[in-house]
């Protein structure tokens, strides 16, 4: 057959409109004009037929797309420039002079879900009185300040909360106005930053502490210079790797896999405080996990510990030897300097 069900030419449509009109079956008429019966089917149907008075669309000034991915890659790679210039995110390791010739104290201070019924808020006045009447002490935020339980995947986690989100974080950007001169960094939390990121793709939390101190919104490689002497530190919110045996499992990971040279590894999150000083690779290094102020937790006393144990350690490090002393508290570091 000439036709095996494809459009047909504009005669051929007309030849089958006559015979059509004459009432001739549809097997008939595609025996007739050689086409296979389907096609006549298809025709027959309302509207299957192209109108003959139908005008020819000749296109004047049809627009046409062009398309040249070198453009648009320049035309990201500008996009990147402005981003990075507006961001108060540091992406490269920091570098720090603290103190005035003495030995300082690099205190930790995270996880203190300000926002939560189970927050010891007056353990949260007495450790911010440490640190702002302590000289030569600087504080490392590791993140969790906030509650800010919005991901409503619980009626009792969004009820557990004493103070809205919004009051969360003008409680939190107070605070940090009054201790400001103590930060020397701070970091990403999942808590506060991740959860907005998550929800809004963008975080309240997160600019307004980047606009008070440097902050890291991931691992933070940062040396500090006390006196004659560097000390190299590593912090994150969390590190990657668990173990039941030890909290410090992750940060002692991370300076094993990643970061060798590092003094010091710091990180929050797991609410149960440790510390350890050891020696590998041929030189002494530091890890600390600090605390929690979240001491009456519904969900960690489930699902962790009935001991949540608001510790916070900290290092006095020294400007005339490279000698790192760690402590449990302020409170022994500053005796321990006395």
């Amino acid at each position: 057959m000439a036709d095996q069900g494809h459009r047909i030419s504009t005669d051929l449509q007309e030849n089958v409109r006559s015979m059509l009109a004459q009432g001739r079956s549809h097997r008939s008429i595609a025996a007739v004009l050689g086409l296979h019966p389907s096609t006549v089917d298809r025709y027959a149907k309302i509207g299957a037929f192209r109108p003959l008075d139908r005008p020819i669309v000749t296109p004047v000034n049809h627009k046409q797309a062009e398309f040249d991915w070198r453009e648009w890659a320049e035309w990201a790679q500008h996009g990147q420039k402005l981003k990075a210039k507006g961001s108060r995110t540091q992406n490269e390791e920091a570098v720090f002079e603290l103190g005035d010739g003495k030995p300082i104290i690099l205190a930790t201070f995270s996880d203190q879900h300000i926002g939560a019924w189970g927050c010891d808020y007056s353990l949260f006045c007495k450790i911010t009185d440490e640190i702002v009447n302590t000289p030569n002490l600087y504080m490392v935020m590791l993140g969790d300040e906030t509650e800010h339980a919005i991901r409503l995947r619980s009626v009792l986690e969004v009820t557990s909360q004493i103070f809205t989100p919004e009051i969360q974080e003008r409680f939190i950007e107070a605070w940090i106005r009054e201790v400001d001169h103590k930060i020397a960094w701070a970091g990403w939390s999942n808590h506060g930053i991740e959860r907005q990121e998550k929800l809004a793709g963008s975080s309240v939390l997160k600019n307004l502490i980047s606009r008070h101190a440097t902050y890291f919104n991931g691992l933070a490689h940062v040396r500090l210079k006390v006196g004659k002497q560097e000390y190299k530190v590593a912090s994150n919110h969390k590190f990657a790797g668990n173990s039941m045996y030890s909290r410090v499992h992750g940060p002692k990971r991370y300076i094993r896999m990643e970061a060798p040279d590092r003094d010091i590894v710091l990180q929050g999150d797991l609410h149960t405080p440790e510390l350890d000083m050891y020696h590998e690779g041929g030189k002494m290094h530091v890890a600390i996990t600090t605390g929690s102020l979240h001491t009456h937790s519904g969900y960690g006393q489930r699902h962790f510990s009935l001991l949540t144990i608001p510790a916070y350690p900290c290092i006095v490090l020294y400007p005339d030897e490279h000698k790192m002393v760690p402590f449990w508290s302020i409170g022994e570091a500053v005796a321990h300097l006395r």
